[in-house]
């Protein structure tokens, strides 16, 4: 079992501070899509590097009524001077005689002001602040920002250093940021993890004939406008061009956005049902995935965007009648009047006439 405190770990030892606020950003947006979807970004620019603005992330919340107000600011200081970070008030500093204080206001008094501004324009504004830190919050810091909060009237989020790790290591989405920015594999399967697979899947097999002397033709058509089964047998001699048409229609499927998988014959031989083929192509792809990928897989497609598996020709296998079988019985056994009606996936597999005569 893999040690999970080494999310926290690597975490607490981020010492980019741009790095540190792409990653939480990104956590923020997939975590909360509903409240952070549409924050702006403007504390870190193209080259990934921090730079001076009154806030790290900004939104509106689109359509709110009342307005809603989304502030973020990001931070890789050391624990002890969080407090500073966030709360520092410079009327409370007295200077010495014929200065000015030097430490700027903390982030929820900056971001207050902003908020203060707003309002005279909307009195019933509403506002949160994120605040996210590679940190552990002193329990006292925790209560004297409840506290400011309340003094504002505005929503403090605090993500703390435990509470991003939790994403990063328990939400699929959150292991794929992981993966991106601590370089720590993904077990868990995300939609954004299966298209990736997708494309490898494709590379992985690639076709005999280069891309650019691929000619459409009338049946590639036909299989990209009417896929209405779950398994589709693409019947022809060899040499018709059946492997190239279904592995083009796929390539499409994977260009357009979908998601799909080649299904080699030594899978198809070893696997019973269609979860554990799709799991086991995945997992040849992406070793660290856990077991039960297949069915994730298949929840995270739908009917309008089914998942598309291409077998590989089953012509020359050694059992090729009982491979079809087993697709064909792939139906069968998932309800076939339920996966007919709305299926979230199909398969493409190309045979030749004498062997779905004797399948």
């Amino acid at each position: 079992m893999r040690d999970y405190s080494g999310t926290i770990r690597a975490l607490a030892q981020m010492t980019d501070e741009g790095l540190f606020e792409q990653l939480a950003t990104a956590v923020l947006r997939d975590a909360d899509p509903g409240l952070y979807g549409s924050l702006t970004h403007p504390g870190v620019n193209a080259d990934g590097k921090t730079v001076k603005a009154p806030v790290d992330g900004l939104s509106f919340l689109p359509g709110a009524y009342p307005p809603h107000l989304v502030a973020v600011h990001h931070t890789i200081c050391a624990r002890d001077d969080l407090e500073k970070k966030w709360l520092h008030d410079p009327s409370t500093v007295v200077p010495r005689k014929g200065t000015k204080p030097a430490a700027p206001a903390g982030d929820v008094l900056k971001t207050a002001g902003i908020i203060a501004k707003e309002r005279i324009g909307s009195s019933d504004l509403r506002a949160t602040l994120a605040l996210t830190t590679n940190e552990e919050p002193p329990e006292e810091l925790t209560r004297n920002i409840a506290a400011a909060a309340k003094a504002h009237g505005i929503t403090i989020d605090v993500w703390s250093r435990s509470r991003i790790a939790h994403f990063l290591d328990n939400d699929p989405n959150g292991q794929w940021i992981r993966r991106r920015f601590l370089g720590i594999d993904q077990e868990r399967l995300s939609r954004k993890l299966l298209r990736e697979l997708s494309k490898a899947s494709l590379k992985a097999h690639p076709s005999i004939v280069p891309a650019e002397m691929l000619v459409e033709r009338t049946v590639d058509r036909t299989l990209a406008d009417g896929l209405t089964r779950p398994v589709g047998f693409l019947v022809g001699e060899s040499g018709f061009g059946k492997s190239i048409a279904c592995r083009t229609c796929l390539a499409a499927h994977v260009d357009g956005g979908g998601c799909g998988i080649i299904l080699t014959d030594q899978i198809l031989a070893t696997t019973t049902t269609l979860d554990q083929a799709v799991d086991a192509a995945l997992r040849d792809l992406h070793p660290s995935l856990a077991p039960g990928s297949g069915a994730l897989a298949r929840s995270l497609c739908s009917t309008d965007d089914p998942l598309l598996i291409v077998n590989e020709d089953v012509n020359r296998s050694d059992r090729p009648a009982f491979l079809i079988e087993r697709l064909a019985g792939w139906v069968a056994a998932g309800s076939a009047a339920a996966v007919a009606e709305s299926p979230t996936w199909h398969v493409l597999c190309p045979i030749w006439p004498q062997v779905g005569e004797a399948a």
